[in-house]
């Protein structure tokens, strides 16, 4: 079922607005936006759909295909539900001069929550895009992005980087975007021909707000300071005998280490070299084991069932402590592979694949 017929068969009249915007998958680099850093994430299939109408009242009444019906006042406080989110987005639009009483709204989602795939991003973009629709306010897709982090930080308390509002509102199908999250530039460049990145779920699945995200940003934060840069994209390998504490210095050898994969990995998209790119994922899941402490038992499984099957690369991705893994494997060879890995990962499954 869709937004719009979810919509019309709860509210019973037609909405006047719709929109949706797609969850992503990081190729490579992890943790590195919030620091300012380097990522190159793509589009998945998985998309979240939102349709909406204007209310006369100050009321969110809203209807959700996963998350079930709510209603609550624009003006009350948040209180740990999904409509956070569109108290949110209904702030920062106004923000922008245009004036919302209330909203009717139904929201279907295909991305897995809790994934590591960014349904959140994709549910603030969906959620933005529809909004502005509803009250014909144009804004570049970069400024979205940048209102669907405002969001996560003052309306869900995710200290979150701007990747993931990026990918969804900028990149296209086929194509990473890597991005530059200091200044926001962006390129976007094909994804291998004759070789598929795919998405699996491990079966485990986590939750940001436990505190272990902001707990690492509050990390590496403390490292730059030790640093005296401005952020961990300053600093460099060398710096890294100046942290005495251990796992400060861990942290930042991650994100340091993650940036430079990032730049060796978007060389390798661009020369075809699948066979490296592959071996850069290779060293990036490590260090987010070992450095950065965030994967899990059911990652690392997946991860080495899948190399043990052939893929080139395997790594987590998104946020860790539970989600997906992406692995890259030949085309060839991506029924043999996939069988294996879900033969020998019982609690996982398939979620997408991406190819050119």
């Amino acid at each position: 079922m869709n937004s719009q017929t979810l919509f019309k068969s709860h509210f019973q009249y037609p909405p006047t607005s719709s929109a949706k915007a797609h969850g992503r998958v990081n190729l490579i680099g992890e943790h590195t936006d919030y620091n300012n850093g380097f990522v190159l994430p793509t589009l998945i299939e998985q998309n979240i759909e939102v349709s909406m109408s204007l209310r006369d009242d100050s009321k969110i009444k809203g209807i959700s295909s996963e998350f079930g019906e709510n209603s609550v006042d624009m003006e009350s406080s948040t209180d740990g539900s999904w409509l956070d989110f569109v108290r949110g987005a209904s702030y920062y639009i106004q923000n922008e001069g245009c004036k919302i009483n209330g909203l009717d709204l139904a929201v279907t989602s295909s991305v897995p929550a809790g994934s590591g795939l960014s349904s959140s991003a994709a549910f603030e973009i969906a959620l933005l895009r529809a909004i502005c629709h509803l009250t014909s306010l144009d804004l570049k897709p970069s400024k979205i992005a940048e209102i669907g982090q405002l969001i996560e930080h003052q309306y869900i308390g995710t200290q979150c980087g701007i990747m993931d509002q990026m990918a969804s509102a900028c990149a296209e199908f086929g194509q990473a975007l890597y991005l530059d999250c200091q200044n926001l530039n962006t390129e976007t460049i094909p994804i291998f021909s004759d070789h598929t990145f795919m998405v699996i779920h491990s079966g485990s699945t986590r939750k940001l707000s436990e505190g272990k995200y902001n707990e690492r940003k509050k990390e590496t934060e403390l490292a730059s300071e030790i640093l005296n840069v401005s952020s961990l994209r300053n600093a460099t390998k060398d710096n890294l005998e100046l942290i005495k504490d251990g796992i400060i210095q861990k942290r930042a050898r991650h994100v340091i280490t993650e940036n430079e994969r990032v730049q060796k990995a978007t060389q390798y998209l661009k020369e075809d070299n699948a066979l490296k790119f592959g071996n850069v994922m290779n060293e990036s899941h490590q260090s987010m084991d070992d450095d950065y402490e965030i994967s899990s038992p059911e990652l690392n499984h997946v991860v080495n069932v899948s190399r043990r099957a052939g893929a080139l690369g395997a790594r987590l991705t998104g946020a860790g402590f539970g989600g997906c893994v992406v692995l890259l494997l030949p085309s060839a060879k991506n029924d043999e592979i996939k069988e294996n890995i879900l033969k020998n990962c019982p609690h996982s499954y398939w979620v997408t694949n991406i190819k050119h």
